[in-house]
């Protein structure tokens, strides 16, 4: 019985626009995530005492406010990574 020879599959190329723009904004969105949660931590530092009060006294909408910022921080930051990592890396690494 013959063997089956694999045919080498070429590695795609990707054009220098689409990498440029990839690390551009994965860039991008890593800074503007660090920023975000670099305002939180400041604005939690600032408020460590009073948002205690705040939670007792029912206003949620101070938390869901620092909530959905850091979701934000969060997703920009992992997008950001994952565009830096399309835009440095080979297909076949």
């Amino acid at each position: 019985m013959a063997k089956k020879r694999k045919t080498a599959v070429k590695p795609q190329r990707r054009s220098r626009d689409e990498i440029d723009r990839n690390y551009f904004f994965g860039d991008i969105f890593i800074k503007m995530g660090v920023g975000v949660a670099l305002a939180l931590g400041m604005i939690g530092l600032f408020t460590p005492f009073t948002l205690m009060d705040k939670i007792r006294d029912g206003a949620f909408d101070y938390v869901a406010v620092i909530v959905t910022f850091g979701a934000i921080g969060v997703a920009s930051f992992v997008l950001g990574r994952h565009l830096r990592k399309e835009a440095t890396h080979w297909d076949f690494d």
